[in-house]
């Protein structure tokens, strides 16, 4: 027999936390007045870096796309010659985050992955609404490929990445990218991504509360996002909806039992699965929606990264998923 499902115990012992145990309690407010939604901002923008301890690798530097372009990160693990490229999307429900809060695992997927990692630090919502994140973050993956020679990338081998809105990003970006036919990519990284602006999946009703993430909290980030100016089924707003997913790459997700997002970002592996998409959908029992940046509190965010970086390696090596 088996017993009702619950955290991983160092995720029960987070959750009991005071301030994460009122995490909720702001995003409760409906109608959001202008003057709410701007408080909230502020402070989630204010929220300090995971504190991890940095996995050392050979040489860390900042860049932009082009001059005065989106800025970037680059990460380079200490193996020589010519390496293949994982363009990373930051999470934060397209409102906070940056090349920070998102350093950890960027170092462990570059050196997991045997690749050079680019992190990009796209304009955040609700001053850059969609489809502005989208159209910037395509940008700077065609420059990535473009000129990836310039800092020992292989332009052949070119996969992207995203946690949460960074997964909704990635996935829009191989949307894109499937339908211009350029730039070819290698594969498609999502943990625990944001698929479906509707929020109409089983998930965002068992996980509503009590996990961190709430639907409530979720529902604030879709709202800074589309501003109610677009049919929330738009592919590129909500990859799930996309009608044809048969030109996308190689994909690996990872979800969490105790995350609104989980349902969606399963139901999309199994469409792309039908697809004919080599695609692997792993969902870490116990855990909950943000684990792979919580290197400092359980070890299931050592065990994903490892897993994906052993994942990308036969992609990069072989040219398809095992």
């Amino acid at each position: 027999m088996t017993g009702p499902a619950i955290p991983r115990p160092e995720v029960g012992m987070l959750l009991a936390m005071p301030a994460i145990a009122g995490r909720e309690a702001p995003f409760g407010h409906a109608p959001r007045s202008p003057e709410n939604v701007a408080d909230l901002v502020v402070g989630l923008r204010a929220l300090p870096a995971p504190v991890v301890d940095k996995f050392p690798v050979a040489e860390v530097w900042d860049f932009s796309a082009g001059d005065g372009g989106t800025p970037l990160r680059g990460y380079r693990p200490a193996v020589d010659g010519l390496l293949p490229v994982l363009i990373y999307f930051h999470g934060g429900g397209w409102v906070f985050g940056d090349l920070e809060t998102h350093d950890a695992p960027c170092r462990g997927l570059a050196n997991a992955a045997r690749c050079i990692v680019v992190s990009v630090d796209y304009g955040l919502a609700p001053e850059h609404p969609f489809p502005g994140p989208v159209k910037e973050c395509v940008a700077a993956t065609r420059w990535v490929v473009d000129n990836a020679a310039l800092f020992g990338g292989d332009p052949l081998r070119v996969a992207v990445a995203g946690a949460s809105c960074g997964g909704n990003l990635a996935a829009a970006v191989a949307l894109q990218a499937a339908a211009d036919r350029a730039p070819s990519l290698a594969a498609q990284v999502l943990f625990y991504p944001a698929l479906d602006g509707t929020t109409s999946f089983p998930s965002h009703v068992e996980n509503a509360s009590g996990f961190n993430l709430s639907a409530a909290e979720m529902s604030f980030y879709w709202d800074c996002y589309h501003q109610g100016t677009v049919d929330l089924r738009t592919p590129l707003l909500s990859p799930i909806h996309a009608e044809d997913l048969s030109g996308l790459p190689p994909t690996i997700i990872h979800t969490a039992e105790f995350d609104v997002l989980r349902d969606e970002g399963e139901a999309y592996g199994a469409r792309l699965s039908e697809a004919g998409v080599p695609t692997v959908v792993r969902r870490y029992d116990g855990q909950i929606h943000g684990f792979v940046s919580m290197g400092n509190i359980t070890p299931d965010a050592g065990h994903s990264l490892a897993e994906i970086g052993t994942w990308l390696e036969d992609v990069f090596r072989s040219g398809s998923a095992p």
